[in-house]
Protein backbone atom coordinates (compact mmCIF):
# COMPACT_ATOMS: atom_id res chain seq x y z
CA UNK A 1 0.00 0.00 0.00
CA UNK A 2 1.41 3.62 -0.87
CA UNK A 3 1.55 5.74 1.71
CA UNK A 4 -0.20 9.52 0.73
CA UNK A 5 0.04 12.68 2.42
CA UNK A 6 -2.39 13.03 5.63
CA UNK A 7 -4.55 15.80 3.97
CA UNK A 8 -4.80 13.25 1.28
CA UNK A 9 -7.12 10.65 3.85
CA UNK A 10 -8.73 13.99 4.93
CA UNK A 11 -9.95 14.61 1.89
CA UNK A 12 -10.85 10.95 0.69
CA UNK A 13 -12.91 10.95 4.32
CA UNK A 14 -14.68 14.22 3.32
CA UNK A 15 -15.36 13.13 0.29
CA UNK A 16 -16.37 9.84 1.57
CA UNK A 17 -19.03 11.12 3.88
CA UNK A 18 -20.55 14.12 2.90
CA UNK A 19 -23.92 14.00 4.52
CA UNK A 20 -22.00 13.42 7.75
CA UNK A 21 -19.55 16.71 6.68
CA UNK A 22 -21.24 20.04 7.58
CA UNK A 23 -21.37 22.50 4.85
CA UNK A 24 -19.16 25.49 4.38
CA UNK A 25 -19.84 28.73 4.69
CA UNK A 26 -18.73 30.91 1.42
CA UNK A 27 -15.73 32.48 4.04
CA UNK A 28 -14.60 28.75 4.57
CA UNK A 29 -14.63 27.85 0.90
CA UNK A 30 -12.92 30.96 -0.28
CA UNK A 31 -10.16 30.08 2.35
CA UNK A 32 -9.94 26.88 0.66
CA UNK A 33 -9.35 28.31 -2.47
CA UNK A 34 -6.78 30.77 -1.43
CA UNK A 35 -4.93 27.44 0.02
CA UNK A 36 -5.52 25.74 -2.94
CA UNK A 37 -3.87 28.85 -5.33
CA UNK A 38 -1.10 28.42 -3.13
CA UNK A 39 -0.51 24.86 -3.48
CA UNK A 40 -0.54 24.93 -7.10
CA UNK A 41 1.73 28.40 -7.35
CA UNK A 42 4.13 25.58 -5.71
CA UNK A 43 3.02 22.75 -8.24
CA UNK A 44 3.78 25.25 -11.14
CA UNK A 45 7.43 26.52 -9.83
CA UNK A 46 8.81 23.04 -9.19
CA UNK A 47 7.19 22.65 -13.14
CA UNK A 48 9.04 25.64 -14.58
CA UNK A 49 12.35 24.41 -12.55
CA UNK A 50 12.13 21.28 -14.41
CA UNK A 51 10.92 22.75 -17.64
CA UNK A 52 13.06 22.04 -20.69
CA UNK A 53 12.05 25.18 -23.41
CA UNK A 54 14.85 25.63 -25.92
CA UNK A 55 15.33 28.16 -28.34
CA UNK A 56 14.22 26.49 -30.98
CA UNK A 57 10.81 25.28 -29.21
CA UNK A 58 7.47 26.17 -30.82
CA UNK A 59 5.17 26.16 -28.01
CA UNK A 60 6.24 26.65 -24.65
CA UNK A 61 3.97 27.17 -21.04
CA UNK A 62 3.95 31.06 -20.66
CA UNK A 63 4.70 30.66 -16.57
CA UNK A 64 4.79 34.47 -16.04
CA UNK A 65 1.04 34.20 -17.73
CA UNK A 66 0.00 31.64 -15.32
CA UNK A 67 1.84 33.20 -11.88
CA UNK A 68 0.31 36.44 -13.28
CA UNK A 69 -3.21 35.18 -13.65
CA UNK A 70 -3.03 33.11 -10.16
CA UNK A 71 -2.05 36.79 -8.66
CA UNK A 72 -5.08 38.10 -9.98
CA UNK A 73 -7.52 35.37 -8.48
CA UNK A 74 -5.71 35.42 -5.31
CA UNK A 75 -6.06 39.31 -5.36
CA UNK A 76 -9.77 39.43 -5.97
CA UNK A 77 -10.74 36.45 -3.19
CA UNK A 78 -8.40 38.58 -0.23
CA UNK A 79 -10.35 41.67 -1.60
CA UNK A 80 -13.38 40.05 -1.26
CA UNK A 81 -12.97 38.26 2.13
CA UNK A 82 -11.49 41.61 3.50
CA UNK A 83 -12.92 44.90 2.17
CA UNK A 84 -11.38 48.06 2.46
CA UNK A 85 -12.93 49.88 5.23
CA UNK A 86 -14.24 53.33 4.70
CA UNK A 87 -12.38 55.69 5.99
CA UNK A 88 -14.25 57.93 9.02
CA UNK A 89 -14.66 61.73 7.47
CA UNK A 90 -13.32 64.10 9.41
CA UNK A 91 -15.67 66.00 12.20
CA UNK A 92 -16.05 69.85 12.13
CA UNK A 93 -14.77 70.72 15.47
CA UNK A 94 -18.21 71.29 17.54
CA UNK A 95 -18.12 74.90 18.83
CA UNK A 96 -19.92 73.80 22.46
CA UNK A 97 -21.70 76.78 23.14
CA UNK A 98 -25.86 76.74 22.19
CA UNK A 99 -27.00 79.94 24.09
CA UNK A 100 -27.68 82.84 22.26
CA UNK A 101 -28.68 86.07 23.65
CA UNK A 102 -31.58 88.12 21.59
CA UNK A 103 -30.55 91.11 20.26
CA UNK A 104 -33.59 94.49 20.30
CA UNK A 105 -33.75 95.97 17.37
Amino acid sequence: MKNYPLPFYIMLLAFSFPALAAPLTEREELTLSLNQLSQIEASLHRAQQSARTGINERYYFDYPRIHSDITTLRSGIEHYLTPARAQPRDTATLGGQYQKEKTTP
